[in-house]
């Protein structure tokens, strides 16, 4: 009773202040970490993420009422003044309006809250500031507009991150009809400022293909100003510079939907950012020059101050950011105001602020025969079999690991989309079943098709996942394959992007989330299961080996193994099995909804996004190639 008791009185008389403070601390943590997870996927820092936004609303809201219904001293004008302040941190930090596309949907509840809270933080101000000192009053008041104002701005923003009218592309899509003009000093560009450019111009596409808006006559406008110009186009570039560019794009997506870009970038915006300024600056010069501090306690004319010069540190940094965002720096671009475009992109390579915009370093990998053969303790095993629930988790958080995506991977994979996008148009479509053209093209789809035929894609992915690693275990103990893993270097390239392609996609398989199609059966990895139990094999080469001994039976991965190993046509079964998992890529990339790839955005990105774009960029400059030649 006396812990609680004095957990009881340590509350009444310092809550507030602790609130105060924590709300102030949670901001920085925003601020800091909010931008973070646009090229992070880790789980810990979202769910760190996601307590840190609830918690920082849920305290201002709470710390409101509480002002406006507790019984206090009415001289204690300090109260009001922290008022304003739980209304400013509701506006919360241009790093992160939305931590959820969901949340987007929600602006309509801040709306809501954005008056009723305004309302408290008034009683509020009446309650306790009402009679007071001139300055205390009038830096309260103008404290209490800047904390309203960036509370609407917020609203104003999750309201544009819900509706498919972005304003921004209103705003960009002005200026393209000179874009002939302006691409003639594309020259003086460096890399970073071209694909900068490149990005924002190409922005208006990249939207409409993620929200399934057909854009057809700015397509043709695109692509003509592209001929007009002689540069090449996007896909004939360097797969690097086609890999950034892409990854820039969806950076700039990523800002519409999660951040206050859509709103900072108006003049409503600078207007807001300017009174926010010079509005904490008048309020803490105003509390400076305030006769009445005397009559408080030290501690909260200290935690004033904090909160005063927090407020304009992250005022000032809201300024900086935006004056050097790459939207600032395409606008001043487009409007031909170079000198003051070349000094803001001066300033971002000094600090290296372009940074920032990359992401998707990793990529998500995961093994059926991995997972099959891992090492059950009694408790993992006890565990495992109570819960179907909790193995799942298990199998998604203990075997699910990330690899880093080289340049050779890239390189090889959109090299080989372009290849066939291109080379291959007439014959190939992205609508064809996953694996069929390849097969067809390559002679194999009378051996091959059961493998993909009549079959949900999930289990097409599970199944050529263990015949790829059975093959890749057993063909150099073959005397007619031996030249597959070790005569030439672009052999062990094949290899290994095969690899990382394969646990892709079974990552993509467990996180089924951007994966058409549905969540899969576990029938192939419970009968994997099985297969493991009965034989005694230290490692997963030596299980997928064993594995060959079942050449009789009736499963669809040891007979694809076979047909691979056996390699009829004389073919070079490398090449073969990694276009295929490029197809399977494709096919998952353009059939995935483009809502789950702005879903994923906000957990740090997804290759498979990546290549969703790459597709539609050369099916975008094909389409029109097409149509020039036949007109």
């Amino acid at each position: 009773m006396g812990g609680g008791g004095l957990v009881v009185r340590v509350w009444k008389e310092w809550g507030i202040q602790i609130l105060v403070v924590a709300s102030f601390l949670l901001q920085l943590i925003l601020l800091v970490f909010g931008g973070l997870r646009r090229r992070s996927s880790s789980a810990r820092l979202l769910a760190f993420l996601w307590l840190s936004y609830l918690m920082a609303d849920n305290i201002a809201v709470y710390a409101l009422g509480h002002m406006s219904l507790e019984s206090r001293p009415g001289d204690d004008g300090l109260v009001a003044f922290w008022a304003t302040f739980f209304l400013l941190h509701l506006g919360g930090q241009d790093t992160i309006t939305a931590f959820s596309l969901e949340d987007n949907q929600l602006w309509r509840r801040h709306l809501l809250t954005l008056v009723v809270q305004a309302s408290g933080a008034g009683y509020a101000i009446y309650r306790y500031t009402i009679p007071g000192t001139w300055t205390l009053v009038s830096a309260t008041i103008v404290m209490f507009i800047v904390g309203f104002l960036k509370y609407g701005e917020r609203v104003w923003a999750l309201q544009r991150g819900n509706n498919g009218n972005f304003a921004l592309l209103k705003v960009h899509s002005k200026t393209s009809q000179d874009r002939p003009e302006i691409l003639k000093t594309t020259a003086k560009m460096d890399r970073e400022e071209l694909i900068l450019f490149e990005a924002h111009y190409m922005f208006q596409f990249c939207m409409c293909a993620f929200i399934n808006v057909s854009l057809e006559r700015w397509s043709n406008d695109t692509v003509r100003s592209y001929l007009q110009t002689g540069l090449p186009l996007p896909y004939k570039l360097n797969t690097d510079m086609l890999y950034d560019l892409v990854e820039a794009e969806l950076s700039l997506l990523y800002d519409m939907f999660y951040t206050k870009a859509q709103v900072a970038h108006s003049w409503q915006g600078y207007l807001i950012r300017a009174i926010s300024l010079l509005g904490t600056v008048s309020a803490f010069l105003l509390f400076r020059l305030d006769d009445g501090k005397g009559a408080h306690r030290r501690v909260d004319v200290s935690i004033s101050y904090l909160l005063l010069v927090g407020a304009i540190i992250l005022e000032t940094i809201s300024v900086f950011t935006i004056v050097g965002s790459t939207w600032t720096c395409s606008y001043l671009r487009c409007q031909g105001w170079n000198r003051t475009n070349a000094m803001v992109l001066w300033i971002r390579r000094l600090i290296k602020v372009g940074r920032q915009r990359k992401w998707l370093h990793s990529i998500g990998q995961h093994s059926v025969l991995d997972y099959c053969t891992r090492d059950q303790t009694k408790c993992t095993k006890m565990i495992e079999e109570t819960s179907t629930v909790l193995k799942k988790w298990r199998r998604k958080v203990k075997f699910s690991v990330y690899t880093k995506i080289t340049m050779k991977f890239k390189e090889l994979v959109l090299g080989q989309i372009v290849i066939t996008m291109t080379d291959h148009s007439k014959s190939w479509s992205i609508l064809d079943g996953p694996g069929k053209y390849v097969l067809t093209r390559y002679e194999l789809w009378g051996d091959m098709d059961f493998s993909v035929k009549d079959r949900d894609f999930a289990h097409c992915i599970l199944i050529w996942q263990v015949a790829t690693d059975i093959y890749l275990c057993c063909c150099d103990d073959n005397q007619h394959q031996s030249r597959c893993l070790n005569a030439e270097e672009d052999d062990k390239l094949l290899v290994e992007a095969i690899k990382v392609l394969s646990k892709y996609m079974g990552f993509l398989v467990i996180h089924p989330s951007l994966l058409p199609g549905g969540v899969p059966s576990d029938s192939t990895i419970n009968d994997l299961e099985e297969l493991w139990k009965n034989r005694k094999c230290s490692t997963n080469g030596e299980f997928a080996r064993s594995l060959l001994d079942h050449k009789s039976d009736d499963r669809p991965y040891i007979s694809l193994a076979c047909e691979l190993l056996g390699n009829k046509m004389n073919l070079s079964m490398l090449q073969v099995i990694f276009e295929v998992w490029v197809e399977f890529l494709c096919y998952a990339a353009y059939h995935g909804t483009g809502i789950s790839h702005c879903i994923q955005l906000g957990r740090g990105g997804e290759f498979l996004s990546v290549i969703r774009l790459v597709i539609d960029h050369i099916e975008l400059f094909q389409k029109h190639k097409e149509k020039s030649f036949n007109s």
